[in-house]
């Protein structure tokens, strides 16, 4: 790896202005050595460290059909877009890479062809998008929808005309020949790397496991960048999932298919039973819902749901289990109901495997939101799901993230990822020097989070702080509570254009952020990862409270109790070190080139009290902890006189 990653290596022979990283040299070495040894690996590489190109010039020498799992299509994007085609004209110009995605993500011309035949269009503003919208479909080699960004997020049409499996005919398809998926798919037969998000890695391995085929090609190794949430992708895919959206959504296209049918066939009798699940479908959600009478994530306990949910849930399984005989019959004449019953099926099978819970390795609950009502079924523990389907059929598996320690240990992630314990750790610290380039702020003297001061003298201190820093920050919220209350306290007495999320997509709110350079962002968890903003447009981050997920939702409750029963300490053996590494990753939106600067304020006077507290401190970046105000000014001078 040194005759590439090296002072005097190709790329510093290509890169113009290449700065030597001794941890990018030291993490490719390893992950080359993960490759050739077929032993796990993970790496902790703190920002700034070339971790992309770390694992990319391995898995490239390595000669292996490599996998790459990113935790956000955005990293995807750039890797295709940037880093590929650098190493494909510099180290290999043989090397073929291809980025998949979930099939939502790409245009089904079938379903385009049928929605143009008979459009239903929401409103003016899609009616004259969709006018460009057809020139683009008509056009395009790929269907990826993210060629087309100017589509707004809620353009509605794309869910009528998209790839999803729900209606796929597969060979039957008479525009298999053409399908913009299929043909990615073989593109990615042919790739040496191919690229795809951890939500589509994770629903591959899931169909393997049942033996339903696959989605993506043959592979013999797999890096995870982003590795720090696999645990939550991993127990969505390996677990079990009903909505009442869902019954709705078959019902009416049941009935959209018999209304639009040839009148020669008799379809009345498969009509009723779309229109019952209709009916069904709002019953389903109504007894669910008014069991708690409140949105949010309960445990799932059918026998105090009362008896009316339970006889809705008989309707509901009967209706499914009549479609599959009803529309079989049918489906050489009526090809869209050639996925009908097996989307019956499937349906079915679910709701029973949630009503009967015998699965103990399972938690059960749902979720009350104004789409719906969505029951589920998660492991507890997805450790051994790992351990049985994925570390023993890939022979290399390297995790990377610049989260992946709680105060410099992996024991964390190797316990709740079920890593085997003959793999490699590798922690790299970010090259950037923090102790000039940035200041945390944390005061000593401050009302607790639970206290009714809290927000108020939060809201009065942080004003202070971005006066101070000329507004440029992004203020992360813990809850929506918060962040509504110190916008309403901010409005008015901050002199910077104030922002919050919720006002726009996140795409154009973060736009906006960007170009307003003194502006001021008020945001939640979305934005805690997975954003770059590089440069003077961020020189503030402030959090309001130590990122503790709520202890009474039914999966992390579950998963204490787990804890709790084997004898440990479920707090800090997993809300502890959850919320550590929820913090490092809310905190690394700061700094992003050696050129940043900035001031990390965290208001939450129990990292310096409680015992617990050392383990978040230990978090922060190497830079200097300071308890008043008047160190910002300092520091903030400093860095204005260029030192």
């Amino acid at each position: 790896m040194q005759k590439y990653f090296g002072p005097e290596g190709i790329l510093a022979s290509k890169v113009q202005g290449f700065e030597y990283r001794q941890g990018q040299l030291e993490m490719a070495q390893a992950v080359f050595e993960s490759f050739r040894s077929q032993t796990p690996l993970m790496a902790e590489a703190g920002t700034g460290t070339g971790k992309t190109w770390a694992y990319l010039i391995p898995a490239i020498l390595s000669g292996k059909k490599v996998i790459v799992s990113t935790g956000t299509k955005t990293l995807q994007d750039q890797i295709l877009d940037h880093d590929i085609p650098f190493l494909k004209k510099n180290i290999d110009p043989t090397l073929k890479a291809v980025c998949l995605k979930g099939r939502r993500n790409y245009l089904c011309r079938r379903r385009f062809l049928q929605f143009c035949y008979q459009p239903t269009l929401w409103n003016k503003e899609e009616a004259k998008l969709f006018r460009r919208f057809q020139k683009w479909a008509a056009t395009s080699n790929t269907g990826d929808r993210s060629e087309v960004d100017w589509l707004p997020d809620n353009f509605r049409t794309w869910n009528e005309v998209n790839s999803n499996s729900e209606y796929c005919l597969g060979q039957q398809c008479s525009e298999f020949s053409r399908c913009h998926l299929t043909r990615m798919r073989n593109e990615a037969s042919r790739a040496n790397i191919v690229l795809v998000n951890h939500h589509l890695f994770f629903a591959d391995l899931s169909l393997r496991k049942r033996g339903l085929g696959e989605v993506l090609p043959e592979y013999q190794a797999v890096v995870f960048d982003e590795a720090h949430q696999l645990e939550d992708v991993v127990g969505e895919y390996f677990g079990v999932h009903f909505s009442s959206f869902a019954i709705a959504q078959l019902g009416q296209d049941i009935v959209k298919e018999c209304r639009g049918g040839s009148k020669k066939l008799d379809l009345k009798a498969v009509q009723t039973v779309g229109q019952q699940l209709e009916v069904l479908s709002r019953l389903f959600y109504h007894n669910l819902a008014q069991s708690q009478n409140r949105m949010g994530r309960f445990r799932f306990e059918p026998s105090r749901a009362g008896e009316d949910f339970a006889g809705t849930c008989r309707q509901v399984a009967h209706a499914l289990d009549e479609l599959p005989a009803m529309v079989e019959p049918l489906a050489e004449k009526v090809e869209n109901f050639a996925g009908t019953g097996r989307r019956a099926g499937e349906l079915s099978t679910a709701l029973k495997l949630l009503i009967e819970q015998k699965d103990q390795s399972l938690v059960y609950w749902h979720e009350v939101s104004q789409q719906g009502v969505f029951v589920n079924a998660t492991p507890i523990d997805v450790g051994p799901v790992l351990n049985e389907f994925l570390f023993p059929s890939v022979t290399a598996v390297v995790m990377t993230s610049a989260t992946l320690s709680v105060a410099g240990s992996f024991e964390f992630v190797r316990n709740s990822l079920g890593v085997p314990p003959d793999s490699r750790e590798l922690l790299l610290r970010s090259p950037f020097s923090y102790e000039r380039q940035a200041i945390a702020y944390i005061p000593s003297r401050f009302p607790a989070p639970n206290d009714g001061a809290f927000c108020a003298r939060m809201a009065a201190e942080a004003a202070e702080i971005i006066e101070k820093t000329r507004g440029r920050a992004l203020f992360l919220f813990t809850s929506y509570r918060n962040m509504h209350e110190v916008h309403k306290l901010f409005e008015g007495k901050i002199s910077f254009p104030l922002l919050i999320q919720g006002q726009k997509t996140k795409r154009a709110l973060l736009q906006e952020f960007k170009d307003k350079v003194d502006s001021v962002l008020l945001a939640t968890s979305s934005f805690w990862q997975g954003i770059d903003v590089p440069g003077e447009a961020l020189s503030c981050l402030i959090i309001d409270k130590l990122p503790f997920e709520v202890p009474d939702d039914p999966v992390i409750a579950a998963r204490l109790d787990r804890i709790s029963r084997s004898g440990g300490n479920a707090f800090y053996q997993y809300q502890v070190p959850r919320a550590a590494i929820q913090l490092k990753q809310g905190i690394g939106r700061l700094i992003r080139s050696s050129r940043d600067r900035g001031v990390i304020a965290v208001f939450d006077i129990r990292m310096l009290t409680k015992s617990y507290g050392q383990v978040f401190v230990k978090s922060l970046p190497p830079c200097r902890v300071v308890h008043c105000l008047d160190e910002i000014d300092t520091f903030l001078t400093q860095i204005n006189a260029g030192d």
